[in-house]
C-alpha cells in the first residue's frame, strides 16, 4: 500500500475506549500505511460535571471511526463524541472490533452500516477501505465545491457591482427616454 498522503483522502477521527488504545492503534497504522489522514485520540479528561467540548480534531474531520468494544459502549467519552458527530451530520462507521453481542449496541449504532473486524478477514478491510475511499471522495468533492463557492466579501462586492451596473442602466434609459421626450416635442 501507498504511504503517501493523498488529498482527496477523508480525514478520519478514531474514537476509541481508553482501554481499547491497542485495538485503535492497530487501526491507525493500517490506515496511515494505506494514505489516510488519521487523528486519535487528542482528548483530555474531564471531570464529572465538567462540560465537554468536541475536539478539534473531531471537528476536522470528514469520517469517524467508531471502535466499538464493550469498553466504548460504556464510556461517556465516545458517546459524547458520537452524539456531536450525529448532530454535525459526520459520517460515522461502527468498527466491531470485539463484541460478541450485536444486540448490545445502541439502536442508533445498530441503525448504521458497520464493519466486523472480529473475524480478521481480509475482506472486512476492504470492504472498510472501499467505504473510506467513497466518504474521501465525497470529501474532496465537498471541499472543492467550497472552496469554488465565493466568499462573503466576494458576494457583497458582485451586489454592489450589480447595483451600481443596474444603477448606470436606470440612468441610460432615462437619459435616453428624456432625449426621446424632448426630440418629439
Amino acid at each position: 500500500m501507498s504511504t503517501e498522503l493523498n488529498a482527496d483522502r477523508a480525514h478520519i477521527y478514531i474514537s476509541f475506549a481508553d482501554e481499547d488504545r491497542a485495538h485503535a492503534m492497530e487501526l491507525v497504522r493500517w490506515l496511515n500505511d494505506g494514505g489516510w489522514h488519521v487523528a486519535a485520540d487528542d482528548r483530555h479528561s474531564f471531570a464529572p460535571g465538567e462540560s465537554w467540548t468536541a475536539p478539534r480534531r473531531l471537528a476536522a474531520c470528514d469520517v469517524v471511526l467508531c471502535v466499538i468494544t464493550p469498553g466504548w459502549l460504556v464510556s461517556n467519552y465516545c458517546h459524547r463524541e458520537f452524539s456531536w458527530c450525529a448532530k454535525h451530520g459526520k459520517f460515522m462507521v461502527p468498527v466491531i472490533c470485539e463484541l460478541s453481542d450485536l444486540s448490545l449496541l445502541p439502536p442508533a449504532i445498530r441503525a448504521l452500516p458497520r464493519i466486523d473486524l472480529t473475524r480478521s478477514g481480509m475482506i472486512d478491510y476492504l470492504t472498510l477501505r472501499q467505504v473510506l475511499t467513497q466518504a474521501g471522495s465525497q470529501a474532496s468533492r465537498g471541499a472543492r465545491a467550497e472552496a469554488a463557492r465565493p466568499t462573503e466579501r466576494v458576494r457583497r462586492r458582485r451586489r454592489l457591482w450589480l447595483m451600481l451596473a443596474g444603477a448606470a442602466f436606470l440612468a441610460l434609459a432615462a437619459i435616453i427616454i428624456a432625449w426621446l421626450w424632448v426630440e418629439r416635442t
